[in-house]
């Protein structure tokens, strides 16, 4: 029996919540299907205020408006989505379209040798 296609997780990318909920990590390539699995998989109150985007290799434009929807939760509540680390082709991205201006680029923490 094979699952709905909302339920399975697409290969090419995947978008996960780790550190106890607290951080965001996409990973690949972040398209319409990985968006709409993250959506189906995890509910808004859960979004955190943190985006590791350092292995993005692709961003289609539903990943740039769940971005902007996870900002402007963030905004809501007073804070600031940080996007930790984007890639140069996310970061050139994110200059060309605007949106360079509605999150913070963060450094990624240092981690003890």
């Amino acid at each position: 029996m094979t699952e709905p296609a909302e339920e399975t997780a697409p290969e090419h990318g995947s978008i996960s919540l780790v550190d106890d909920g607290a951080l965001l990590v996409f990973t690949g390539e972040i398209d319409k299907d990985v968006v709409r699995h993250f959506r189906v998989t995890v509910r808004p109150a859960q979004w955190p205020a943190r985006v590791d985007a350092r292995d993005v290799t692709f961003m289609s434009s539903a990943g740039l408006e769940l971005m902007v929807h996870l900002a402007r939760k963030q905004k809501r509540a007073g804070a600031e989505l940080e996007l930790v680390e984007p890639p140069s082709s996310l970061r050139l991205l994110l200059n060309q379209t605007g949106l360079n201006r509605v999150f913070r680029s963060v450094p990624a923490p240092v981690t003890p040798a």
